[in-house]
């Protein structure tokens, strides 16, 4: 038969298995615990860089002037009064359209009188001819009577042409920008009239460092994509054609100066003066995407390898891109790809990362 003390030691031994087995269980869940927290404190944060859209042409602008590719200032080559100033300021004319005029009395006087003086050289050199070719009149005689038929004939197509010269007309279609006479006026010969500018055709004109031109031939510049965007009219591209470049630079700006054409469009008022911007599409070594260093995890000559972030997984991948002659990434990443900015050396393929934020005050 067992002892009383025997029973009363079975509970106490119990117990303590019990208490054991409790505190044991505390201890996984601490651990469980710990090991959950310090793999939380193992997800490194990182800088992220964002790819940008490549949509856009990347483009060199340049600060221009805008200038009528036509100009013209306006003169009588005789002078006269003015009898009739058909035009005024800022007028569209077309291409032969009669601006001023002089009273051309005088001149047709001295057409008619001309006209004269030739018709009767005319008929004695005619009758000097037919005599001269039956021997009944000198060779003096003859040539006397060609001579002045001749200077008959210059004098007759200078007073056409001084008659001429009594009206002015518009040598293309423009804009009267400037007048400088009126009404019945008197003016000298080749005294300013008018000046008119073409605004249909425009140069714009620019200066292109030297520098910019280092690294591509002026053949490769003049023969780029360029477009002309008015300062006051930024949304608004207009297409160029290049018209020429100076081969020597300036010594005081250190560039060289280009112009480039234009068809002004409809419903956009240009005029001289007016300032903009030449956008030129850069060369092909400029194109690509620049990467800073710190984010490359190798890179060649050619090709290199980057930290790629997925935001749905918050893992990273190796990827391998290709670089162009200037080290810029051309063909490898899109845009809206997510990189790894620094500190690449201390990851793995694979690791999860989460992106860093800069905190709030610092």
């Amino acid at each position: 038969m067992q002892s009383k003390s025997s029973f009363r030691a079975k509970p106490v031994r119990l117990l303590g298995a019990a208490a054991a087995v409790i505190f044991l269980a505390s201890s996984l869940t601490g651990c469980n615990k710990v090991q959950s927290e310090e793999n939380e404190l193992v997800i490194k944060p990182v800088k992220l860089l964002e790819i940008p859209q490549q949509t856009d042409i990347e483009l060199d602008s340049y600060i221009a002037k805008v200038d009528a590719t036509d100009r013209a200032a306006l003169s009588f080559q005789v002078g006269g009064q003015i009898e009739n100033f058909a035009v005024r300021m800022g007028q569209d004319v077309k291409k032969g359209e009669t601006l001023v005029t002089l009273d051309s009395t005088d001149f047709r006087i001295a057409l008619d009188a001309a006209q004269a003086k030739y018709d009767l050289a005319n008929s004695q050199y005619q009758q000097a001819s037919e005599l001269y070719a039956k021997k009944l009149v000198s060779t003096d005689y003859y040539d006397q009577a060609v001579n002045n038929y001749t200077a008959a004939g210059v004098e007759l197509e200078q007073a056409k042409t001084n008659l001429g010269y009594t009206t002015l007309v518009a040598p293309f279609d423009g804009i009267v920008s400037m007048v400088f006479g009126k009404q019945h006026q008197v003016i000298g010969e080749k005294q300013p009239v008018l000046n008119i500018l073409n605004h249909g055709a425009m140069d714009v004109t620019f200066s292109v460092p030297v520098a910019k031109l280092e690294d591509r031939t002026i053949t490769e510049f003049v023969q780029s994509n360029m477009w002309v965007v008015m300062d006051s009219h930024r949304g608004i591209r207009i297409p160029t054609r290049f018209k020429e470049i100076s081969t020597q630079p300036d010594e005081d700006t250190n560039s060289y100066q280009a112009v480039v054409s234009i068809q002004k469009p409809q419903g956009l008022n240009l005029l001289s003066g007016m300032t903009a911007q030449v956008e030129v599409q850069k060369s092909k070594s400029e194109n690509g995407i620049g990467i800073v260093d710190s984010a490359w995890v190798t890179k060649l000559d050619d090709r290199g390898e980057l930290w790629r972030y997925d935001p749905v997984t918050k893992m990273i991948s190796k990827v391998t891109v290709s670089l162009n002659e200037n080290g810029r990434v051309v063909a490898g990443l899109m845009g809206g790809d997510l990189i790894v900015e620094a500190g690449v050396d201390a990851l793995v393929d694979g690791q999860q990362v989460k992106a860093w934020t800069r905190e709030g005050g610092i």
